[in-house]
């Protein structure tokens, strides 16, 4: 404190405060320690408008109403007769009874008082403090009252215990409840209140008996607490009005955790943003629908945050057996009391079956006949793009669009909502491969996150773009499967379908595929090869390519709402198969021979003795039409093949469906 004026007159003194605190009052100091023999000693140091005196405490002895005696002797621990109450009373005048009144004030009082209560009990659970407003506040200053006791006695050192403390201005309480607990004895306790709690600028001066209090309840096994200090400060600074606060994130996505995979954790960081109490944190509990999912990692509780400072714990969800979505609730209790008895920390994570097929390139949407067709950012559609699984939404289409597109919309729904016909995977498009005269968008960082939702007769197309892996080979085909989970009508009487025709790089690949109200459970699909992606020189990052499915509505259709759509690759599909190795066992006429293969596919083996068609004399014969290859050259053996024939030819070719 900083006094910027002291003049004696009349043996008054009049302060000057500054626009910084400055203490009005004060019994005790920050010493952990209290004169508490109530004797003529006055061991306590204490001040008044900056005119030091001391003071000493007396053991309490019941609980008093007001007005209390402003001139109580004090006296020994041990003596019955000892003189103190609940009110303490500096110098001054006190004619005007505050607040609501109910009591006769005790008029002047021509010295501060020596004596004080000098603890709280559970039988004396109050104490009052009388005093003057200096004429020298203005109406903007606000006041600060601090307090701190300096021990917590109790019957069970084990126990966790307390005095939930009030404070209370003429009256009338100020702000919340501040806990002084065994667990953290340093901290004080401490108000804020301003000039209009106290009756407004037409109550300042002498004449009005203004007090403050500290009412007090015991919790746990507290028997006593000691005081240390008691101060009150004015200043023409604002309000703080929350003192200790927590700050803490209110939500806890641990996002998307795959069946089977690794725990995931997530770090939630307590701060103290108040200016001058410590923050305790007592409890962290897990609530809520599943709190069994979650882990708390944490120091040892108490946690103390000095004002300022910073402390964090660790959440963990380890995945079970089940893809769900789980929830829970962190509850953390502590002595902020301005939002209620605990803050909550709302936790969220959802536990998906991942996908993992190294002959899937992408999809969007799995065959379960529904969509997450509201477009937010929920995002619950699982998708996939070689080797990452990613979660997407469906938008409500909103017309007809052209190339090259919008790699990042936004989804929403209603007029607002963000959303074109192309959907662009995580790459980079800097190279136009159809042909076009539209610019490439460039860099993608991540996979979109909503794509068209339904072909419309206002927007029949939708597109998928993406970077064909270097991995691909010049004999791999591809599958596209696109799949539609309904149709809507107009007249539910008529014969509807949406007529898909499918491009690569815009190009018609195959002929039309009607998705038909006759057959919803039907998907469509078409191969192309890497020749209709032009080649192996066109692999890798920079090349633009994308599939589309182009529609034609008949009857009444409206609107054909997308399942899932996907790319698969089939590895050495248009490998020709070439037979290395032929042999005629002459003791059993057994013919066998080998040709090149992939694994895991089913062959089928034909046997011909003149090359003609099948059905003519000597034509083609399938002889086999479930060969699955074991490895990459596959045997075959044809018993009794060589008996009574000159010549024989076979070919092998790749099973039908």
């Amino acid at each position: 404190m900083s006094l910027k004026q002291i003049s004696l007159i009349f043996g008054i003194s009049i302060i000057s405060y500054s626009a910084s605190a400055a203490v009005i009052w004060n019994l005790g100091i920050d010493d952990d320690s209290q004169d508490g023999n109530g004797d003529a000693t006055l061991g306590d140091p204490a001040t008044l408008n900056g005119v030091e005196f001391n003071v000493s405490g007396v053991r309490e002895s019941g609980e008093q109403d007001l007005p209390g005696n402003p001139a109580n002797a004090g006296g020994l621990g041990d003596d019955d007769a000892r003189d103190v109450d609940d009110d303490y009373y500096f110098a001054g005048v006190y004619t005007t009874a505050a607040g609501d009144g109910g009591y006769e004030p005790v008029g002047a009082v021509s010295e501060n008082e020596s004596f004080f209560d000098r603890a709280l009990t559970a039988g004396d659970p109050n104490m009052r403090w009388h005093f003057n407003v200096p004429e020298t506040v203005t109406p903007d200053d606000n006041f600060t009252f601090t307090i701190d006791f300096y021990n917590l006695n109790e019957t069970n050192a084990g126990d966790i215990s307390s005095y939930d403390l009030t404070f209370w201005v003429d009256g009338k309480q100020i702000g919340e409840m501040q806990p002084h607990m065994d667990i953290d004895l340093s901290s004080a306790q401490s108000w804020d209140f301003s000039l209009d709690d106290l009756g407004g600028i037409e109550k300042v001066g002498s004449g009005f008996d203004h007090y403050v209090e500290v009412r007090s309840t015991p919790t746990g096994s507290a028997r006593w607490a000691s005081l240390d200090y008691v101060q009150l400060e004015v200043s023409s600074e604002p309000i703080v009005e929350d003192d200790p606060n927590i700050s803490v994130a209110t939500a806890v996505n641990f996002g998307d955790i795959p069946l089977g995979g690794e725990t995931a954790a997530e770090t939630i960081v307590f701060t103290n943003s108040g200016v001058a109490q410590n923050l305790v944190i007592t409890e962290l509990t897990l609530e809520g629908e599943r709190p069994d999912a979650f882990t708390i990692i944490a120091p040892n509780l108490p946690l103390t945050l000095a004002p300022g400072t910073e402390s964090q714990i660790e959440i963990t969800v380890t995945p079970g057996e089940i893809a769900e979505s789980v929830s829970a609730i962190l509850a953390v209790t502590s002595n902020d009391t301005s939002d209620g008895d605990s803050t909550i920390v709302r936790l969220g994570a959802r536990i998906f079956e991942p996908f993992n097929d190294e002959n899937t390139l992408w999809f969007i949407g799995t065959d379960d006949d529904s969509q997450d067709g509201d477009g937010n950012a929920s995002l619950n559609d699982l998708a996939f793009f070689n080797g990452t699984n990613f979660f997407a939404s469906g938008v409500q289409e909103s017309g007809e669009d052209f190339l090259p597109g919008n790699p990042a919309n936004t989804g929403g729904n209603g007029s607002t909502r963000d959303i074109d016909d192309d959907f662009y995977f995580a790459g980079s498009y800097n190279t136009v491969v159809d042909g076009g005269d539209y610019t490439p968008v460039g860099e993608v960082e991540t996979n979109e996150s909503y794509y068209d939702r339904a072909l419309t007769n206002g927007d029949p197309n939708m597109r998928w773009h993406f970077n064909v892996p270097k991995s691909i080979g010049p004999n791999d085909a591809f599958t596209f499967t696109v799949d539609f989970y309904n149709l809507s009508e107009s007249d539910p009487a008529s014969e509807s379908s949406y007529d898909l025709t499918f491009f690569v790089d815009g190009k018609q690949i195959g002929e039309m595929q009607p998705h038909s109200e006759a057959d919803f459970s039907a998907a469509q699909s078409w191969e192309f090869t890497v020749d209709d992606l032009g080649g192996t020189a066109e692999l890798g990052p920079g090349f633009d390519h994308y599939v589309e499915v182009r529609s034609t509505p008949t009857g009444s259709s409206r609107w054909a709402s997308l399942d899932y759509a996907k790319v698969d690759v089939i590895p050495g599909a248009n490998q020709d198969l070439i037979i290395t190795e032929l042999s005629v066992d002459p003791d059993n006429n057994n013919v066998t021979f080998s040709f090149q293969a992939k694994v895991g596919l089913i062959y089928a083996v034909d046997r011909s003795t003149t090359l003609r068609s099948s059905g003519e004399p000597g034509g083609w014969l399938e002889i086999n039409d479930s060969l699955v290859a074991q490895s990459e050259i596959q045997s075959f053996t044809d018993p009794g093949a060589a008996a009574g024939n000159a010549k024989f030819f076979y070919r092998v070719r790749v099973a039908e469906e």
